[in-house]
């Protein structure tokens, strides 16, 4: 692969912005203590950033703030794609501790994406491939972990997507208790898979929340492991702790993300 050629000016600006975020306003003494620039430099980038429109001079003695315009840069991002991203180091640390492959949905519409696994470094992997595949809200463990933990206006808004559409989930949505599948799944910390479902896999799923304790799902973790190596009470005493702190690790991590502060680092591995 050949090697990229780093345009160093373009990153300097981008940490000029990036430190601007943190705080109203920067002065010039505080950006080159957070950035480590020369103030030489710093200025000469901050001139080049006001006349793009990104960031204005709010007085000689105060410093600079980033201008509206900043926003722009951001207006493909959704929290559902930092969610992704952050999560990501983090489904794979887990991984290379309990070795069984885990995966991560969210909500599009009516049904669940998977929008990451750790497939590529479990030695205990399905073979089928699982990434960005659609999946029923109400008939997968992903889609039935977020959607018990969503509060109850939402979950009304879910079903009558599901109704809407012609499919499988319709039927469903229509004969479902859905208070009990939401008793059900709260009670017990997790969303089981279906009694006497066919096939060598067997899989957990749990919800990420934004805040802990809120029922604003943003999210959910689903583990595969062997029938054959342990029934799912052994898998649940064993995997559902390890699960949870997971789920809370990944709601941190954006959380820190979203508010520009230091995301916490993955678990250290305690096995090879």
């Amino acid at each position: 692969m050949a090697q990229v050629d780093v345009v160093n000016s373009v990153v300097r600006a981008l940490s000029v912005v990036e430190t601007l975020n943190h705080q109203p306003v920067t002065s010039l003494e505080a950006l080159h203590r957070a950035t480590g620039m020369p103030k030489p430099t710093l200025v000469r980038l901050l001139e080049t950033l006001i006349a793009a429109g990104y960031v204005h001079k709010v007085s000689r003695r105060e410093g600079y703030a980033v201008t509206e315009s900043v926003l722009r840069l951001a207006a493909g991002v959704r929290e559902r794609d930092v969610l992704v991203d952050v999560a990501r180091p983090l489904l794979e640390a887990f991984t290379l501790e309990h070795k069984w492959q885990v995966s991560l949905a969210t909500r599009e519409g009516d049904s669940m994406l998977i929008r990451a696994t750790t497939r590529h470094i479990s030695p205990f992997s399905r073979e089928q491939l699982f990434l960005n595949r659609k999946v029923s809200i109400l008939g997968s463990v992903v889609g039935r972990a977020f959607f018990a933990a969503c509060a109850e206006v939402e979950r009304e808004v879910i079903l009558d997507l599901i109704l809407a559409g012609d499919t499988a989930d319709a039927e469903a949505a229509r004969t479902i208790n859905v208070e009990a599948l939401v008793r059900q799944v709260r009670e017990r910390g997790y969303a089981p898979d279906r009694v006497g479902r066919p096939g060598p896999h067997r899989s957990i799923g749990v919800p990420v929340l934004r805040e802990a304790g809120s029922e604003q799902a943003i999210g959910s973790i689903v583990m595969f492991w062997y029938l054959s190596v342990m029934p799912e009470p052994q898998a649940v005493q064993r995997y559902l702790g390890p699960l949870h702190d997971l789920a809370a690790r990944i709601s941190q991590a954006l959380q820190a993300r979203m508010s520009g502060a230091p995301a916490p680092a993955p678990p250290p591995r305690l096995h090879a």
